[in-house]
């Protein structure tokens, strides 16, 4: 099939501008445009704003006060077996990380309603449920969960999908264990590498390691693979858990993949 000069689809955000069309920091209630190829999609209402005491650019998301409300910022969709698809990004959440508070998934997934997103996994006590119908992949910290840590998964069709560790341990249902030090306003960065036949290694820096110039650590893996020739969106989301706001801050947002020259 003829193939022109522009293969990559990325989508790229330094939230340095505010974002288009808002004037009150209420977002729209389907959709609204971020720039450079993101959106943002929610639940009810809530606030969308720049930071203002950081520097290099930061949107802020603060939740409606609804149990269950939450926003996604969204990219995509891309397919895997046109060449692969990455994405990076670096948050923070800013108000809670205790028990029963809030939880944020960050990652590819072929299922995301506009209207009514839904946490991709999420984890209740030691259970993990993987929603929707598609395929995932991705990192999740949930604080209704017994331990209250940050989670490689990868799930398909409601389960989960089979993992393995940095050292080759094959990973439980639940997800593998980012090992990231829990403090509140602290950065962390994400970043799912999947191949064109459905593979994502999921790597994660956190501010706290040491040396602070070591890079990011790969987590884990799918082993069995996802399906390469569906559609995935780029996302991060935060869902409270409680019925108060909460609010989580994004320095920037990155996600790349390949054009389907045979479409």
């Amino acid at each position: 099939m003829p193939q022109g000069s522009f293969g990559v689809v990325r989508a790229w955000n330094d939230f340095t501008a505010p974002p288009g069309g808002i004037t009150t920091g209420v977002p729209d209630a389907l959709y609204n445009n971020l720039g450079g190829g993101w959106g943002l999609v929610g639940v009810n209402e809530g606030i969308i704003d720049l930071v203002v005491d950081e520097a290099n650019g930061w949107l802020s998301i603060t939740t409606d006060t609804g149990d269950n409300d939450n926003h996604a910022i969204v990219a995509g969709a891309w397919r895997p077996s046109a060449g692969g698809m990455e994405m990076e990004i670096r948050l923070k959440p800013i108000t809670s990380y205790a028990t029963t508070r809030l939880a944020i998934f960050v990652g590819f997934t072929e299922t995301l309603a506009l209207n009514t997103p839904v946490m991709p996994c999420e984890i209740a006590t030691t259970t993990a449920t993987y929603n929707g119908t598609g395929g995932m992949a991705g990192f999740v910290f949930d604080s209704d969960s017994t331990s209250l840590i940050w989670r490689f998964v990868a799930g398909d069709a409601g389960v989960a999908l089979a993992t393995v560790d940095s050292t080759g341990t094959a990973g439980a249902a639940i997800g593998i264990d980012c090992a990231a030090t829990i403090t509140l306003d602290k950065a962390m960065i994400f970043r799912l590498e999947m191949t064109p036949d459905g593979i994502c290694r999921g790597l994660f820096g956190d501010a706290s390691d040491t040396p602070r110039d070591q890079g990011l650590k790969f987590i884990g893996r799918n082993t069995a693979a996802l399906t390469s020739t569906k559609k995935f969106h780029a996302c991060a989301l935060i869902e409270n858990r409680v019925g108060s706001a909460h609010v989580m801050e994004v320095d920037y947002a990155d996600a790349r993949g390949f054009r389907d020259w045979s479409v």
